[in-house]
């Protein structure tokens, strides 16, 4: 974690050395409104290569003039005041100019609320107008929105989270813009938008961010995700973020394959889903296959869609209770299986076992050696 204290001496050496340091961005927002601070931005008018001969430096960021600045055991992003060239992706400058000034550093920025400046003696200076929308809890971009937003059309999904964040409002001609360019959205890296969705949800004011997708038409662009947005909206219990994409491909039907989530987070929805729509209680062999934790999530969707109450109590009692949790409970080995049957080891071992199980969770047969043999007897003879 970096702190305004640690980041006061980083820009104590760059101006001992001849050159302009600033804080910029979240930290002076943030330090305005006293909040958190965790990530530390310096914009500088020293280059890159001059910022490594002060500090121990990785290169994190060389094409758009950043370094990531070591010092004091804390990290700081330092990057030279710059102007952004014309965007063929919508998301990166095809180049980018270094400025003499910090002014026309921040002018090319995202939102007014991020344009602020702050020197080491707390002093803010600002160019863009920051002050009076943090005053006036708007959120608005820094000079035309359509441009904004052309340039990097992750911005459009970085106005929610700042609303989710702070609880501002966007100004009137920030969302026309955002409408406008909502389409600029799948161009952009899955990964990036799936970053800023996942903040979105967890901000406190998440219900802002939600009707604000809405009424832009954004929740259109979202693979899978209409449909659960639309209900999220008219519903007062807003859910965490697994509880989210549940329910929102319960109600689309699967998990799109756009959505760049790791295999066991997609298995995680695609079957929680599935349960949600197919069972609204779980019987104990539903319980022993698909495990505590998915019953749980798939009965929590379909509280929240009021397909059934909440049932978390007795689905944690139920699964306590569970006669027989895996094939090693078991009260006969595969090796006596083998003996009994008079067969050679193979798959058939895995498949009586798995009959067992199902009928000891049916309460159809006890977990009893004596029960188990009767049982397996009675397969060998078909």
């Amino acid at each position: 974690m970096s702190t305004i204290k640690t980041g006061r001496k980083v820009i104590q050496i760059l101006k001992r050395n001849g050159y302009e340091a600033y804080f910029v961005g979240g930290v002076v927002r943030d330090h305005l409104l006293k909040m958190p601070i965790n990530d530390i931005d310096i914009t500088t008018n020293a280059k890159p290569h001059q910022v490594a001969k002060l500090f121990d430096t990785k290169p994190t960021g060389l094409k758009y003039g950043t370094v990531t600045v070591l010092f004091n055991d804390e990290a700081f992003e330092v990057t030279t005041y710059r102007i952004d060239g014309i965007s063929d992706d919508h998301r990166h400058p095809n180049e980018v100019i270094f400025s003499e000034t910090v002014e026309e550093d921040v002018k090319r920025r995202d939102f007014r609320i991020n344009g602020l400046i702050m020197d080491e003696n707390n002093e803010i200076f600002d160019y863009v107008g920051g002050k009076a929308d943090i005053k006036a809890k708007m959120i608005q971009t820094i000079g035309d929105p359509k441009e904004r937003f052309t340039e990097d059309a992750l911005r459009i999904m970085r106005a929610f989270y700042f609303q989710s964040k702070l609880g501002f409002q966007i100004v009137k001609t920030t969302r026309e813009a955002i409408e406008e360019n909502r389409e600029l959205l799948k161009e952009v890296a899955m990964e990036r938008i799936l970053q800023e969705l996942i903040k979105i949800l967890k901000g406190s004011h998440v219900d802002k961010a939600i009707h604000s997708i809405v009424s832009t038409k954004v929740h259109e662009v979202l693979p899978g995700l209409k449909e659960g947005i639309l209900f999220t909206q008219k519903n007062d219990r807003m859910p965490y973020v697994d509880a989210f994409f549940t329910l929102s491909f319960a109600l689309y039907g699967s998990v799109p394959k756009e959505w760049p989530f790791s295999n066991v987070i997609r298995y995680r929805y695609q079957t929680a889903s599935m349960l949600a729509n197919k069972y609204t209680k779980f019987d104990n062999l539903t319980l022993y296959t698909y495990g505590l934790d998915l019953c749980l999530l798939a009965n929590r969707v379909n509280y929240l869609l009021g397909r059934s109450k909440n049932y978390k109590q007795q689905i944690e009692h139920d699964f306590s209770q569970l006669p027989i949790q895996s094939e090693l409970d078991l009260k006969l080995r595969p090796q006596e299986m083998v003996r009994l049957a008079n067969k050679k080891a193979g798959a058939w071992i895995h498949n009586t076992q798995q009959k067992m199980i199902e009928a000891i969770l049916k309460q159809e047969l006890k977990n009893e050696e004596e029960a188990l043999i009767d049982f397996l007897m009675e397969e060998i003879r078909g």
